[in-house]
């Protein structure tokens, strides 16, 4: 898997984890994570997935697909070097699902689920377009932490700790086109 050079450089990577260290909560995105090429053929492929609708009323809807590409990524070791790298983690769990995000599908807050805590990461193959929804928004008991807008071939990874919960926002019939994503947590 063909990610951009620049995240190959130790001096890059350093400082990457030192502002992801430095913000509240821990959060980096880190931008044209894959080479140009690699990017338009993952996207393409993803985009030509089969999907199946995921649906609870009260806590999500949207499809969910599996890719290999996206398994062996995720389970290989460049990915694992940014882990370690940037996160400061070694030998963690990885869970992931491929997401498509179109008009009328949303994630809600609920408490059926007991989420462990852990790092949650999203590698975005949406294409560019004005978003009318689709973003994801992480929060506390009190307030409004962090929202994280689709952007097309970006890698974002949030620290979720304890006590804090997020939802994929109701996306609009405005939305030009479906937001696709490689979304999961990393368990410690």
């Amino acid at each position: 898997m063909a990610i951009s050079t620049i995240y190959m450089d130790s001096g890059i990577l350093e400082k990457a984890g030192e502002i992801y260290s430095r913000q509240y909560p821990k959060n980096i995105r880190l931008e044209n994570i894959f080479q140009k090429p690699v990017f338009m053929l993952l996207q393409k492929a993803l985009y030509n997935s089969k999907f199946k609708l995921r649906f609870h009323p009260y806590k999500c809807k949207y499809f969910t697909s599996k890719s290999k590409e996206m398994r062996a990524f995720i389970s290989g070791k460049y990915f694992k070097s940014l882990i370690e790298k940037i996160l400061n983690l070694k030998n963690c769990k990885i869970k992931h699902e491929i997401r498509k995000f179109e008009h009328g599908n949303y994630t809600l807050l609920h408490d059926a689920d007991d989420e462990r805590p852990g790092v949650d990461f999203i590698i975005d193959f949406s294409k560019p377009t004005k978003s009318f929804g689709g973003h994801t928004v992480y929060l506390s008991q009190k307030e409004e932490l962090l929202i994280l807008n689709p952007s097309p071939n970006t890698l974002s990874f949030v620290d979720r700790r304890r006590g804090m919960m997020s939802y994929t926002k109701y996306v609009q019939h405005r939305q030009k086109y479906p937001i696709l994503q490689a979304a999961g947590t990393i368990l410690e």
